[in-house]
């Protein structure tokens, strides 16, 4: 699927993506280059699930390191360098949910 629209689920992105937000990612990108340091990722890791993370560095055989804000998110930290190829797709546009107050 070229795109998806996701909901955000916790906070490993806060302050910019909150939990209950909307993402749109696409696949297009990846037709053309591997991502970009700085660019946030939907990835899906074997222990973990569908995961959102922003790429914090890309490795000379295109491994990606990804890190979420909070210090405690289940990151490259936790379960190392992911494979490009896991990559499903690169956040292009963001939906926050409406805040009340």
């Amino acid at each position: 699927m070229i795109l998806k629209f996701l909901r955000v689920r916790g906070a490993s992105l806060a302050p910019l993506f909150q939990d209950g937000d909307f993402v749109l990612a696409s696949r297009l990108p990846l037709w053309f280059r591997p991502p970009r340091v700085g660019e946030v990722v939907v990835f899906s890791h074997p222990a973990y699930g569908r995961l959102m993370k922003r790429v914090a560095q890309v490795l000379p055989d295109r491994r990606l390191i990804v890190r979420g804000t909070d210090i405690d998110s289940v990151d490259s930290r936790t379960f190392g360098a992911i494979e490009a190829r896991q990559v499903e797709g690169v956040v292009i546009a963001h939906i926050p949910r409406p805040r009340s107050g």
